[in-house]
């Protein structure tokens, strides 16, 4: 019994981190990108399964925590800790949790400010 669970851990800690990505950044990244105005229709599916394979070529296999990569128009990601976000949440066990932002399209130009 002992040498069963021995081999599980070590399974467990030679295994590259989990990567997740929660389904309503998923979902709000669908949205904005069937808005844009020069978008072609797809099937929804064709849409989801085209983001995540994205997502995976951009973050590679290998993700470092605070990478940062441009996914999509208006479609940016970050990695971070699993549960880094949440209260009482102390350990990520190695995951990681791509955090999806979005930017809206049509910059108004009557109202930018220089830095």
């Amino acid at each position: 019994m002992r040498g069963i669970i021995s081999k599980i851990f070590k399974a467990h800690r030679s295994a590259p981190p989990g990567v997740v990505i929660s389904e309503t950044d998923i979902d709000a990244v669908l949205n904005h990108l069937r808005r844009l105005p020069y978008r072609t229709a797809t099937p929804a599916s064709w849409d989801r399964q085209r983001l995540l394979l994205l997502i995976r070529e951009c973050i590679g296999k290998k993700p470092v925590i605070g990478q940062f990569n441009e996914i999509a128009p208006g479609v940016f990601a970050v990695i971070k800790p699993m549960g880094v976000d949440l209260t009482n949440y102390h350990d990520s066990h190695g995951r990681y949790q791509v955090w999806l932002m979005i930017r809206s399209w049509g910059t108004d130009l009557a109202r930018i400010t220089d830095l």
